[in-house]
């Protein structure tokens, strides 16, 4: 009788192997359980809208919101703004009952009556063109509208839409919309909601689809989808009780990520399973051994490639940021789960279905295991057994041993390293910014408001950035105030500025067009005397990159403006959507080096543990950081120099970088610890030809999937899915084609069995 092969694996992983193995159908058994438990005991996610979970701890920007609140009765920048345009001009009498409805509701006194949630409200129309950044005359009025500090978006959309109704809704009022950053955040989150199933579906089709295509049989694909449900099932609960007890809202921009990372990484981690269970059938094993054999090989290198993906994404809980700190334990537990589910779950059905699973199958699989069992049966009925079939990765093997060769592998390393650099010096050009309005469709009533107010101001209107100055008497130094309204008027990317000068002008003006606003006193100076405040008017998107660009650039300057103006002795703080932007992606960048060098650090531990060895884990960083490099500058390309994006939105590139490097090592414990198994029992370059090529072909496969499930985000049509969409696709493409099929075998045979050094060779 032949003797049964063994894994060149320990004892730990053989006996694990075994283990799951003899207890297969008490695992399939527990896991149905445990989903209905699960299903039954703990809830859903319910990602939060929360503006403010977008804005760092101790943000300057809100602070002088607060400072604002306090001086002048509300900010300038206004949650919910209803914006009434007609192209060929507004009837006067519709500008001043825009005027007169908000000065009523100011003084308390509202013609229909209190609406909920709302405040205060303050009317900017662009009567005569005499208001600044006014590119029309009287065609446009925007009412901005404050809501007490506890009201939700949705509340806040809803009392806009009733404001808009009670006080806009004639046929001659030409009522556009109503927009605003939280009506924005709403309507983000409302799109997410109704998106995200349609990515889930899609989703699983096309999983089913690909592995499909690279088995062709049945079986396989429903084992991957059996695995990827069951994961899903128990993680989007699992995590919503773990952020739950940890009391952290969970953002609506997390869960899609989520979700495709869950269903991706399961499919990866199974197709590792369904694929080395063909490659042991096919050499004529049983089902059991089969299975056995398989779960040794893979169980540890799925473990550690499960491992250092949780651990890359954990290290997101070091940022500041909640949206991002969100991100780090979601992401772990999604992995987490993923991980043990396909450890366990799918080694069960693997070594319960066998060969049903592979049905029918390619033909030279059934060729290669009908001869593998005849040769098994001369050998045990003592013949000679007849000549095995020709591999039908001859062509692979072959190729692979020639590049492993130390002069090619040496050409093939320097190769992909230029080209990688090359793509990567387009990354140079990233910029950050975070839209909200101007992300939704161009069809969602928030966006055509702002076009409409756009138009008929300039876009910046809807946000304007607050310059406080403050200090004893200052409201008294008009001659200063008109120098600095002056000075700023003149800075990059400002369409006009409003300042207690330009107001009290305004004041008479729309006096003159109503009695009620005769009673407005000037709401750019504070009535102690003691603060003044202008507005300015960006060109541009007020929370694209150019104006927090711009922003950032005006608050350096400020100090030496305010000095030339006049003034001294005073304070000056600066608020607005755009400042507050400018501090979140400065409070992402500045963790950003410390997040880089966690992550990398805690990686390459864990790929040294893995691999026992500690010059291996080093250029397969470094293979890793120059393709996330490339795929930054591949997103830029695509979404800054061809499609015309003013940047990329502040926590894209940041997802992706953690998302890419701990997959990357995924890939690089699946590659090198195939080859280094092979490298134990025959010569590395023939190890690296037959390990590269079977690692290959499962790694195209889950690459292809994983690669595709990031690529769905893009049904959700918002830019922030697109991008990294898009980024995570590429890098995913760029890592597992370039990466791990070419350059990590080459700098593997470069580097020989010097690379396990410390550890045996």
């Amino acid at each position: 009788m032949t003797k049964s092969p063994q894994a060149a694996t320990g004892r730990l992983a053989r006996a694990y192997a075994a283990l799951v193995v003899s207890l297969r159908f008490v695992i399939v058994a527990g896991w149905i359980a445990a989903v209905v438990a699960v299903v039954a005991y703990l809830p859903g996610l319910s990602p939060s809208s929360s503006v403010a979970s977008l804005v760092p701890p101790g943000s300057p920007a809100v602070r002088a919101e607060y400072t604002a609140t306090r001086l002048f009765g509300a900010p300038l920048d206004a949650q919910a703004i209803v914006v009434q345009r007609a192209a060929t001009g507004l009837p006067a009498s519709v500008q001043a009952a825009a005027v007169r409805n908000a000065v009523n509701l100011d003084a308390g006194r509202p013609a229909g009556g209190p609406v909920d949630d709302v405040i205060g409200a303050l009317p900017i129309p662009n009567t005569g063109g005499i208001f600044p950044s006014s590119r029309e005359r009287s065609t446009t009025v925007l009412t901005y509208l404050y809501f007490r500090p506890s009201a939700s978006a949705a509340q806040q959309l809803a009392g806009s839409e009733r404001y808009a109704r009670r006080y806009a809704s004639g046929s001659d009022a030409h009522l556009v919309g109503v927009t605003g950053a939280g009506i924005a955040t709403y309507e983000q989150g409302v799109i997410i909601s109704e998106r995200l199933v349609w990515v889930e579906l899609a989703t699983v089709l096309v999983i089913a689809m690909i592995t499909g295509f690279s088995f062709l049989a049945l079986g396989a694909p429903l084992v991957t989808l059996a695995c990827a449900a069951t994961a899903f099932l128990l993680a989007v609960r699992i995590v919503a009780w773990v952020m739950h007890q940890a009391h952290v809202a969970l953002p609506p921009d997390v869960e899609p990520v989520l979700v495709v990372l869950l269903l991706g990484v399961t499919t990866d981690y199974s197709v590792f399973f369904v694929s080395g269970m063909r490659n042991r059938l096919a050499e004529g094993l049983t089902k059991l051994q089969a299975a056995r054999l398989t779960t040794a090989e893979f169980a540890p290198i799925v473990l550690a490639a499960g491992l250092l993906v949780a651990a890359g994404t954990a290290s997101l809980a070091i940022a500041k940021l909640q949206l991002i700190g969100a991100f780090g334990p979601a992401l772990a537990v999604t992995v987490l789960t993923a991980m043990v589910v396909s450890l366990t779950l799918a080694p069960a059905l693997i070594s319960i279905f066998g060969t049903a699973l592979f049905r029918p199958g390619p033909r030279w699989f059934r060729a290669a295991r009908k001869a593998a069992r005849q040769a098994i049966r001369a050998e045990d009925e003592g013949r000679t057994p007849a000549e095995p079939p020709r591999s039908p990765w001859r062509v692979r093997e072959a190729i692979a041993r020639f590049a492993a060769a130390r002069p090619v592998s040496l050409v093939i390393a320097v190769a992909c390293v230029l080209v990688l650099l090359g793509v990567a010096v387009g990354a140079t050009g990233l910029r950050l910014g975070a839209p909200l309005v101007s992300a939704l469709p161009s069809d969602s009533q928030p966006a055509q408001a702002q076009a409409a107010a756009g138009k008929g101001f300039a876009v910046g209107i809807v946000a304007p950035t607050e310059v406080l100055i403050l200090g004893t008497g200052v409201t008294r130094d008009t001659a200063s105030l008109a120098r600095l309204q002056a000075s700023l008027a003149r800075q990059p990317g400002v369409a006009g500025v409003i300042g207690p000068v330009t107001m009290a002008a305004l004041v008479r003006r729309a006096a003159a067009a109503s009695a009620a606003a005769a009673t407005i006193p000037n709401p750019m100076l504070a009535k102690s005397g003691n603060g003044a405040r202008f507005g300015i008017i960006e060109r541009t998107d007020p929370l694209g990159a150019s104006a927090v660009d711009h922003v950032a650039a005006l608050e350096r300057n400020l100090p030496g403006l305010v000095s030339s103006a006049g003034f001294s002795g005073v304070h000056v703080e600066v608020g607005g959507e755009t400042a507050a932007a400018g501090e979140v992606i400065d409070s992402v960048t500045a963790s950003l080096g410390e997040l880089a060098l966690l992550m990398l650090a805690v990686t390459f531990v864990l790929l040294a543990i893995f691999l026992r060895a500690l010059l291996a884990p080093l250029y397969l960083l470094a293979a890793s950081v120059l393709a996330l490099l490339a795929t930054f500058g591949v997103t830029v390309w695509v979404f800054q120099d061809r499609l015309g994006y003013d940047g990329l939105v502040y926590y894209v590139p940041f997802t992706v970088a953690v998302l890419l490097i701990s997959l990357g090592a995924d890939y690089n414990v699946f590659v090198v610890g195939r080859i280094w198994e092979e490298a134990r029992r025959r010569p590395l370059r023939d190890a690296i030809a037959v390990a590269g090529a079977q690692a290959s072909r499962a790694i195209t496969v889950a690459a292809v999937a994983l690669a595709a499930s990031f690529g769905l985000l893009a049904l959700i049509p918002l830019p922030q899915f697109r991008e990294v969409a898009a980024a995570m696709a590429a890098g995913v493409v760029i890592d597992a084609i370039i990466v791990r099929t070419l350059l990590v075998p080459a700098l593997v045979a470069l580097f020989g069995r010097l690379g396990m050094w410390p550890g045996k060779r």
